[in-house]
């Protein structure tokens, strides 16, 4: 390695002189002086090796196409993908060195991995896009134009490839960009012990990274939704039977392939009157899990922290699209905060409980509980075998929301909850009633117990004494006129029509109780059974 370093530097240095010499003879011929050439030298030079690690590589290898494919005539279902890859990396001679080799090896992996159902051409990025995507793979917020760049006007997907040397091994980290729908996927993240592997390496993450795209045609009444998988007809090979005879199937390992475990995200794209894009809304903590596929129709049903998140109004000019998100082995930052109004800032959401399920799970199954939000409002959410995890809002006894997420599709996950405190504050105050009933009807219970007991044995200062302490306690009907008077206020400290509701729920459900525990009080009955029983046995009142 240091033998072929010392050689190529001593080729370069040679041909820079040859270069220099033939440059200072045209300078000499035209009247110029030659240290014009040795301060630009000298310049260049300096410049090199004050950063010669970041110095961005000077090649550009174009996969623009001229004109649009054949083959992005064919129907949806049938249409393969077009897909770029741009390689970036810091300039590291290795890496410049096999440039060439891994563009040609990357597309002949991805061929392989399936010949029909997307189109792959790989290259590196223009300039202005080189060393933005580099610093700036893991947060992509804001990078828009890449729809419009004529680098990529025929395109459907763009692989970015991020490549960095890591002693005597280079790590791979891939990204794709959806074009259609501007959606970034998730980081997947490989190591290359040996550059004479990384090609494959580099083409295994593409495939790894890639996200199949559907039409949402329809929901049912049944709120299941109908979709149709973009060239999933063209993801097919032949093979032959025993017998010879030639059967076409499909290539269920492909990355155009969709898998019953495949979790999808909506997004509704609008375009103006010219058909120019004016947004993309992807509809937040929301997925569709799939339940059959036929060909390339496909019924999901919705997970969504919504109602009715696809009843959007049909439009020419809106269109329901949605993305296969693959999980990876990353965890997200979930970050709860209180909704305000326009021109106020949200406070993070201190001590909320977080619960996860898996999307299908009985209500036998337990939740499992993730842990509580900190000081900042954030927990971390750990990936899932399943994927998709349906995590569950609490704080007290009650969930406040529900939202399911893929942990690592994105890094941090926001979300924004009406503050509760008035609720809570409630919950225990109600809590408080109840224990309050419980202790009445035991003491109740307990007294007329004793009085009875007092009486059977003649001892009717005894029971004079439990009969006093019994007509202390607070009547059902006192006790009905205070929780009445609590409500009132408890109602006047939130405008939340959700929280009002609640609050007169749960003071009916005590008054329900407090009825059939206590239906009134025993205190005259007990006075005149104490006083019959004095009687018949002549003792004195």
């Amino acid at each position: 390695m240091v033998e072929q370093t010392l050689n190529h530097f001593k080729h370069n240095l040679i041909r820079r002189r040859m270069v220099s010499a033939f440059i200072a003879a045209l300078l000499l011929a035209v009247g110029l002086p030659t240290s014009v050439l040795h301060a630009q030298a000298d310049e260049t030079s300096t410049e090199a090796v004050e950063n010669p690690a970041t110095k961005a590589p000077t090649s550009f290898r174009s996969v623009r196409m001229e004109t649009a494919p054949n083959v992005s005539q064919r129907a949806w279902e049938s249409r393969p993908y077009q897909v770029a890859v741009w390689i970036c990396h810091r300039g590291e001679p290795q890496l410049v060195s096999v440039e060439g080799r891994l563009v040609k090896e990357i597309e002949t992996f991805c061929e392989l991995l399936d010949p029909s159902a997307w189109f792959v051409n790989a290259g590196t990025p223009p300039p202005h896009w080189r060393n933005m995507l580099y610093a700036n793979f893991e947060n992509t917020e804001g990078f828009t134009g890449f729809e419009s760049d004529p680098e990529l006007q025929f395109y459907d997907k763009l692989m970015v490839v991020r490549l960095s040397q890591q002693g005597s091994s280079t790590h791979v980290s891939v990204r794709e960009v959806d074009l259609q729908t501007g959606q970034w996927g998730p980081v997947v993240d490989h190591t290359a012990s040996s550059i004479n592997h990384l090609g494959s390496l580099i083409g295994s993450a593409v495939g790894d990274a890639f996200m199949p795209l559907a039409k949402i045609e329809r929901v049912d009444e049944k709120d299941k939704v109908h979709i149709r998988a973009r060239a999933l007809e063209a993801c097919v090979r032949v093979s032959f039977a025993d017998d010879a005879v030639a059967e076409v199937e499909p290539i269920t390992s492909s990355p155009v392939y969709v898998r019953d475990d495949d979790r999808f995200l909506p997004i509704i794209r609008k375009t103006d009157r010219s058909g120019d894009l004016v947004s993309l809304d992807p509809i937040p903590f929301t997925f569709l899990t799939l339940d059959s596929i036929d060909g390339s129709g496909i019924v999901a049903s919705i997970q969504s922290s919504q109602r009715a998140p696809l009843s959007q109004r049909k439009s020419k000019r809106s269109q329901k699209l949605a993305i296969v998100i693959r999980p990876v082995q990353r965890s997200s930052v979930l970050h709860l905060q209180s909704s305000v109004g326009p021109k106020e800032t949200p406070k993070p959401l201190e001590g909320y409980e977080v619960w996860a399920r898996k999307p299908g799970d009985s209500k036998d199954v337990e939740s499992e509980f993730l842990g509580k939000t900190d000081w900042q409002g954030n927990a971390t959410i750990p990936p899932s075998d399943s994927g998709l995890r349906l995590l569950y809002i609490k704080r007290g006894s009650r969930a406040l929301r529900k939202l399911p997420v893929i942990p690592g599709f994105k890094h941090r996950l926001v979300s924004q909850l009406p503050n509760d405190d008035a609720r809570l504050f409630a919950e225990g105050v109600i809590k408080g009633y109840g224990n309050e009933l419980i202790n009445l009807v035991v003491q109740r219970e307990l007294l007329e117990a004793d009085i009875e007991s007092a009486l059977e044995g003649d001892r009717f200062e005894e029971a004079k004494t439990r009969m006093r302490e019994y007509q202390d306690l607070e009547t059902p009907a006192d006790l009905k006129v205070r929780m009445s008077n609590e409500e009132i206020r408890l109602k006047s400290m939130t405008s939340d029509e959700r929280e009002f509701d609640y609050i007169s729920k749960m003071f009916g459900n005590l008054r329900q109780l407090l009825n059939s525990k206590v239906s009134g009080s025993r205190a005259i009955e007990l006075q005149q059974r104490i006083q019959q029983r004095m009687r018949e046995k002549g003792a004195a009142g």
